[in-house]
């Protein structure tokens, strides 16, 4: 801290400046900035404005520290949110794909969402999406968890039971795994047909229902039981087989969409889904038209405040020929 009397030329002798307290701002003792008083009085700075002044400095350098990491926070955030997400949708033989994913509140944490498609060996693909409990550093983690072991068993395991069970091992075996962070899942694979259409398998553990899309603007829940992931052994994950003709659609969406609320605290739900997309029928032509009619859907409904969850999808269309 430097306390003194303006002396020599400079612009304080325009301004009259009778003296000035230079206070560090401090962050872990270094200094990386200063805030200055100067004085036009005759009573230069006493002990009781040096004791004000310092204080002064000491919040001031600690809301700066406080807004810069915010910043470095969020910027991790993002980044991290980025690494877990698929960083671009694939090109499938006889399919169109589309894919969403908006994270709630201001990007500090986490989101438990996720989603991919990859290819597996005979024509194959793999897709799946889904949710984990939670949000921060260990849902990262197990998001990253689950993407990853699907991906390295899959190419051995020939039904998506057996991946998905393997996925649920993985989460049991984990040394931080108390009884939370559990997983909600839908996954599958499919194998381009011989009418030009999709053949589908799929489990669905404890997920949102999926829904199957006709060109004609008919929409179907398809409901299959199976349990969540991540908190008992071998769970009923029964596997269930969906033709999508040419021009047919499946839909999987997370949470966070059927449960955007408006201002009357009233949730989009199911029914406000389907009926979306049965009033849009004619233009669901590809699966990327389904995610921008169940996205303008929602926001119309909820309005342009964050919704409170994330919120995720996945489209699939057998392309026409």
């Amino acid at each position: 801290m430097a306390r003194r009397t303006a002396t020599g030329p400079g612009p304080w002798t325009e301004l009259k400046v009778t003296g000035y307290l230079c206070v560090p701002l401090l962050d872990r003792g270094r200094a990386y900035g200063t805030l200055t008083l100067l004085s036009t009085g005759e009573d230069v700075f006493d002990g009781h404005t040096v004791a004000l002044a310092e204080e002064v400095a000491r919040r001031a350098a600690s809301a700066a520290l406080n807004a810069r990491q915010y910043t470095q926070r969020a910027a991790l955030a993002r980044d991290l949110q980025a690494g877990l997400l698929l960083p671009g949708v694939p090109d499938v033989p006889r399919a169109c794909v589309a894919t969403y994913y908006h994270p709630a509140g201001e990007g500090l944490d986490i989101g438990g969402d996720f989603y991919d498609i990859f290819p597996l060996s005979g024509g194959r693909w793999a897709f799946l999406l889904g949710d984990v409990c939670g949000r921060g550093a260990i849902t990262a983690t197990t998001t990253a968890l689950v993407r990853h072991t699907a991906r390295a068993v899959a190419r051995f395991l020939p039904e998506p039971d057996g991946v998905v069970q393997a996925v649920n091992r993985a989460l049991l075996d984990r040394p931080d795994s108390h009884g939370s962070g559990f997983v909600t899942l839908v996954y599958g694979h499919l194998i381009p047909a011989g009418d030009g259409g999709l053949d589908l398998s799929l489990v669905r553990a404890g997920h949102t229902v999926p829904l199957h899309i006709g060109p004609s603007g008919t929409v179907s829940e398809v409901d299959i039981p199976g349990f969540l992931l991540g908190l008992a052994d071998e769970p009923r994950l029964p596997v269930h087989h969906l033709h999508l003709k040419p021009g047919e659609s499946l839909l999987l969406y997370t949470d966070g969409i059927t449960e955007a609320h408006n201002a009357d605290r009233h949730q989009f739900g199911e029914e406000g889904l389907m009926d979306a997309l049965r009033t849009h029928h004619g233009g669901l032509r590809t699966a990327q038209a389904i995610i921008d009619t169940v996205t303008t859907a929602v926001r119309a409904f909820a309005g342009p405040r964050d919704g409170v969850d994330d919120q995720a999808a996945l489209a699939l269309t057998a392309s026409p020929r």
